[in-house]
């Protein structure tokens, strides 16, 4: 699988990626991948290089397409709600689109002999830069498993420098606080959706994922031209459509910038309700902290990312176990965790939870 290409190298969560791109498809690949890139406080590297070779072909794409059509194939669904087909042809891995999914048949991936990730798109793919950081987020993921990390479902952020992890089950409240740290301390973008947290439970980093804001958080917010229009969104509590936006959409519409890593420095794990609930906080005991945090971690079994897929396990999942359990215990004895309760049509709410998470935040 040759061909002209321009290339980029950039890291991860500390994880670095050299990326070839066909020079027909570079600057759409290009815009996409920087508008996910950290500005600022890169993760410390881990010495490992993922080579990733997309190529934007026509011709690619019906060649192997035919090929895989021919060939044996096994159903399997690394990430949720997403069926694949995936087979081998000689010493290449391949997964196609199941044809009976939801999924568009305009992409493959493929891992060659020497471990290099390929994804191949039809020529008429829409948005086809999307699917390089599919790659890179599965890479990343298991890269912080074999570094003694884990994962979170989560969101964060840094006040002056100081880590916040966001914790909490979807529609706990998560990017509403992260918002209100934005508007109201502009607060640095770590990460949406999936956080990891370093070994000893020492700093937080970011996972590249878009930031889904809910239309009753938008509609908290002034106008701004890098956030989406609130208008056009529910804005009922529990509304589960939300507008996407990029990370340095989202970081730059505060004039903060997407930080890649802080030191840990508190742990909010949200609940709001559909009421006018003053905003308050407690310090729950150790016990009740670690459970909150196990229901949430997602090392080794997440519900989004189901089996490993370009990138191997290094460990067993048993040992994966342990390692998080120790590092949830490490986080607890280390970092203040505290829940915080609010209704969302408390007047001024994101002003007052911001001021409720940084008080004494140091």
């Amino acid at each position: 699988m040759n061909g002209r290409s321009s290339s980029a190298g950039v890291p991860f969560a500390g994880h670095r990626f050299h990326l070839n791109t066909d020079d027909t498809f570079s600057v759409d690949q290009g815009i996409h991948l920087l508008s996910f890139t950290p500005e600022t406080a890169p993760a410390r590297l881990c010495g490992q290089l993922t080579h990733i070779r997309v190529h934007h072909s026509e011709d690619l794409f019906r060649d192997r397409a035919a090929c895989l059509a021919a060939a044996p194939s096994v159903k399997v669904v690394p990430f949720r709600g997403e069926p694949y087909l995936f087979s081998r042809i000689g010493q290449v891995g391949w997964w196609r689109p199941d044809l009976a999914s939801h999924l568009p048949d305009d992409h493959l991936y493929a891992k060659d002999a020497e471990g290099r990730l390929h994804i191949v798109l039809h020529s008429g793919t829409d948005r086809g830069e999307r699917y390089a950081l599919r790659v890179i987020r599965e890479v990343v993921l298991r890269c912080a498993e074999h570094r003694g990390w884990a994962a979170f479902h989560a969101s964060a952020g840094a006040v002056d420098g100081h880590g916040v992890l966001i914790a909490g089950e979807s529609g706990a409240g998560k990017t509403t606080v992260l918002t209100a740290l934005a508007a109201h301390r502009r607060a640095d973008l770590i990460g949406s959706d999936r956080v990891l947290v370093t070994e000893a439970a020492a700093s937080v980093v970011g996972v590249p994922i878009s930031v889904r804001i809910a239309g009753g958080t938008l509609s908290a917010l002034a106008p701004n031209r890098n956030l989406p229009p609130h208008s056009v969104l529910p804005t009922g509590f529990g509304a589960m459509r939300k507008a996407s936006c990029t990370p340095h959409d989202f970081a730059h519409a505060f004039a903060a910038r997407v930080r890649e890593s802080a030191p840990l420095r508190r742990v909010v794990l949200p609940r709001l309700s559909d009421d006018d609930q003053e905003v308050s906080i407690a310090f729950p005991c150790p016990a009740a902290a670690r459970a909150a945090l196990a229901a949430v971690c997602c090392t080794p079994h997440d519900e989004d990312w189901l089996h490993p897929w370009f990138a191997d396990r290094a460990h067993p999942v048993g040992e994966l176990a342990r390692q998080a359990a120790d590092l949830m215990d490490d986080l607890v004895a280390r970092v203040p965790v505290m829940t915080m309760t609010a209704g969302v049509h408390t007047p001024h709410l994101l002003e007052r939870i911001a001021d409720a998470v940084t008080r004494r935040l140091s």
